[in-house]
């Protein structure tokens, strides 16, 4: 069957004697992540405002919004229903809004709004596209429980919701478990934290050649000749114009692969050197070292000229010729693998909440959610730093190691929140009570 685009309609009429001439503008617009308090699941709401520039005798207003996923540069529609509040002041404000579209990591999602005010002839359009980031709230309501670590009553959930509070309990308890406990700052800066090795190229041996380049490499996965963070900083930063010099070599170390194809051992690591200058450079008595552990160290024993705009490899146990056939010829990896994500976050930060209308509290029924983030970059580490920032309390749990897949409580590390752990016991217990 053909599919095709569904439009969603919301028409408002609101009529009085006489027109003037109006205008109106968009004054905001926006994608909102929000956790559906129903299943738990993020979801994303498209919103955009336009104002009146003063408020008009008549109005008619028509809002179209279409709402799809972005597959194989395919529209698919996402059925729903759309909302058009107005505000009505000095002027006259129309926000126009999607329901909640559940969206997913990896995946892209777009909506287009048309809207129209026909009797004064104004039209607006805004098209949304919209990637989800690598960390978003994953939310388990724990319905009926009045938050007491006392006594932790899990009587009102469903056997569904239960199942899967058990099986991450399960999950978890099947994992190494690191003996002492720590804060969830300690853990996202340290466990979580990418922590690279720097590469030193010396004219000399260890401890008394010069140094004539370093290099951090940064998380790129397997495989990947990652680009020296201190070349980027340089780039990024402005350089004087110098007078004409004599021909002269610049070796640099272009990368490294830091993580081998090699199961365990990684002997097909390397770092890549590359001659920039002019002229060319004899590598031998140069030692190539690892800044961290300086046991790990390679030096240049024979006369080995690197001509300009050559590169040269130095592999962790494999010699290949066509790469100059140099090797560590180590049994062991050189380079320390950065951490590779996914990495899981477990945390109960969300405190029962009052929500009032009218200015007057009501108290609505007290739900707990288990947030879980997967992250992917440095970055995202930043980021969850920053949203701990909102909760008064301290977040202490234990640290295990999972099995790296992108399920939840899967991440090869994964701090899980003390209190969050209780709940997930508990919730093993009462299944199999039932």
């Amino acid at each position: 069957m053909r599919k095709r685009v569904i439009v969603l309609i919301a028409t408002l009429i609101v009529l009085s004697v006489g027109a003037v001439a109006v205008e109106w503008e968009e004054t905001d617009r926006g994608t909102d992540v929000v956790l559906n308090s129903g299943t738990g699941l993020p979801a994303v709401v498209f919103y955009v405002t336009v104002e009146y520039s003063e408020i008009p005798a008549n109005y008619h207003l028509n809002s179209e919004w279409e709402i799809y996923e972005v597959a194989g540069g395919v529209h698919v529609p996402i059925e729903g229903a759309t909302t058009t509040e107005m505000v009505r002041g000095e002027t006259l404000t129309v926000t126009a809004a999607t329901f909640q579209v559940p969206v997913e990591t990896g995946k892209t999602y777009g909506a287009k709004l048309s809207i129209r005010d026909t009797v004064n002839g104004l039209f607006h359009e805004r098209t949304f596209t919209y990637s989800p980031a690598d960390v978003l709230p994953i939310g388990i309501s724990l319905r009926g429980w009045d938050g007491s670590l006392e006594t932790i009553d899990l009587g009102e959930l469903p056997d569904e919701e239960l199942e899967e509070l058990a099986l991450l309990y399960d999950m978890l308890d099947g994992c190494k478990q690191y003996p002492v406990e720590k804060t969830v700052v300690s853990f996202l800066r340290e466990d979580a934290a990418a922590r690279p090795d720097t590469a030193v190229l010396l004219n000399g041996a260890v401890g008394e050649g010069e140094e004539i380049d370093r290099c951090t490499y940064s998380a790129c996965g397997e495989g990947c000749c990652s680009p020296c963070v201190e070349h980027e900083e340089a780039e990024e930063s402005p350089s004087e114009e110098t007078e004409t010099e004599e021909p002269a070599a610049d070796v640099r170390i272009e990368c490294i692969v830091y993580q081998g194809t090699e199961f365990e051992t990684e002997g097909d690591e390397y770092v890549e050197l590359k001659n920039y200058g002019d002229l060319g450079q004899d590598l031998v008595g140069w030692t190539l070292f690892n800044a961290n552990d300086r046991s790990k160290a390679f030096t240049f024993s024979e006369s080995f000229v690197l001509e300009p705009g050559m590169s040269v490899r130095v592999y962790t146990n494999e010699i290949h010729d066509n790469w100059g056939g140099f090797s560590f010829e180590s049994e062991e990896a050189i380079w320390t693998n950065v951490v590779m994500y996914p990495v899981s976050l477990i945390l109960l930060p969300v405190p029962p909440e009052t929500t009032s209308s009218t200015g007057t509290a009501i108290t609505l029924r007290i739900v707990l959610t288990l947030y879980t983030y997967t992250l992917s970059s440095r970055d995202d580490i930043a980021l969850v730093q920053s949203q701990l920032t909102q909760f008064d309390q301290e977040f202490e749990g234990a640290v295990y190691v999972g099995s790296g897949s992108s399920v939840i409580g899967g991440g090869k590390t994964v701090f899980v929140h003390e209190i969050a752990m209780q709940i997930l016991e508990a919730a093993a217990l009462e299944l199999r009570d039932r």
